[in-house]
C-alpha cells in the first residue's frame, strides 16, 4: 500500500508508482538474497506500507541511472544488464550498472554517512560479489568491484570545517574482491536460508542495531556536541563544559525496523517490543 501523507502532487505519486524495476523471469534477485529471510517471508502475508515521500530517493536513483545508462551506451560500455543463473535449484538474477575494463561498477545515490567509515558497507560487499558470480557464470570477466556513490546530503560548509567529511559530493569506494569459491558458497548459503519455510527472526545485525550512546549537550542547542560510548567520558566532558552542559542517554535502536522495513507494522516481534516499551 502506498500512502501520501504529505499530499504530494499526483504527478509525483504516479512517477513513484510507475517503478520500472523487475527481477525478470527469476525466482529471486541478488538484492533479495542479501535481505533477511524472515523479512522476505513476512512480505508473503503482510502488505508492505510505504509513503510516497519515502520512495523519493529511489525515484532520484532511477533518474540518475537513466542518465548514466545513456552515457554508457554512447561510450560502448556494458550497462544496465540483468543476468541470470540457475543456482541451488533457483533462478537467480541481478543487474549491474556498468562493466568497464573488468571493473563491475554500481552507482548509489546515498548519504555521506555511507562512505565515512574506512570499511565499505557490508551489504555493498555482498551485493557486488554476488553480481560477480552471475557475471562470471554468464561468461563475463570481472576483476574488480567499485561503488560510485553520489552523496545527496553533501554540504560544502561541512567539508570546509571537517577534513574527515567527504570533500566532494561523489565518492568512489573499492569493494573487496572475494575468492569466487567463497562468493559461490555465500550465495548457496543465502539461497538455502531463503528457502526455509520458517526462517529464524532477524538478527541484531540484520535489524541494524545501534549501540547506546551518551550525548553531550548544551542548553539551547538541539544537536549533540559529541557522542560518547562510555558515560564516564561523557561526564568528564560535561564537567569541563560548564553548568549549561548536560549528558543525555540515548538507547540503542533497530534502525531497519524503525525506519526502513515496510512490513514492520505486521512483524509480531517488533510490535511486541513496541508494546513492551510503551
Amino acid at each position: 500500500m502506498l500512502t501520501n501523507k504529505l499530499n504530494l502532487p499526483q504527478a509525483v505519486v504516479l512517477a513513484v508508482q510507475n517503478d520500472p524495476y523487475t527481477r525478470g523471469n527469476s525466482d529471486i534477485s541478488v538484492t533479495q538474497l542479501i535481505t533477511p529471510p524472515y523479512q522476505r517471508r513476512l512480505k508473503e502475508t503482510v502488505e508492505p506500507v510505504e509513503d510516497v515521500a519515502e520512495r523519493l530517493f529511489s525515484l532520484y536513483g532511477q533518474i540518475g541511472h537513466a542518465i548514466l545508462e545513456r552515457a554508457g551506451l554512447r561510450a560502448g560500455l556494458n550497462v544496465e544488464e540483468r543476468l541470470f543463473a540457475k543456482i541451488g535449484g533457483l533462478t537467480v538474477s541481478g543487474q549491474y550498472d556498468i562493466i568497464q575494463d573488468g571493473c563491475l561498477q554500481d552507482y548509489k545515490f546515498t548519504t555521506h554517512w555511507s562512505v565515512k567509515d574506512e570499511e565499505p558497507k557490508q551489504e555493498w560487499v555482498e551485493q557486488l560479489n554476488l553480481l560477480r558470480v552471475l557475471a562470471i557464470r554468464n561468461g563475463m570477466k570481472v576483476t574488480s568491484l567499485r561503488i560510485i556513490a553520489f552523496l545527496r546530503d553533501h554540504q560544502k560548509t561541512m567539508a570546509k570545517r571537517d577534513i574527515s567529511y567527504p570533500q566532494l559530493p561523489v565518492a568512489t569506494v573499492d569493494i573487496p574482491l572475494w575468492r569466487i569459491e567463497d562468493a559461490e558458497e555465500f550465495m548457496a548459503e543465502r539461497i538455502k536460508a531463503h528457502l526455509e519455510l520458517n526462517p529464524p527472526p532477524c538478527s541484531d545485525a540484520e535489524r541494524w542495531m545501534t549501540n547506546p550512546v551518551y550525548a553531550l549537550k548544551k542548553a539551547g542547542r538541539k544537536s549533540a556536541i559529541k557522542l560518547f560510548d562510555e558515560k564516564s567520558d561523557a561526564d568528564i566532558a560535561c564537567e569541563a563544559g560548564g553548568k549549561d552542559h548536560f549528558v543525555e542517554y540515548r538507547k540503542g535502536e533497530y534502525r531497519r525496523c524503525n525506519d526502513y522495513c515496510n512490513v514492520s507494522h505486521g512483524c509480531p516481534i517488533f510490535q511486541d517490543e513496541q508494546r513492551t516499551e510503551f
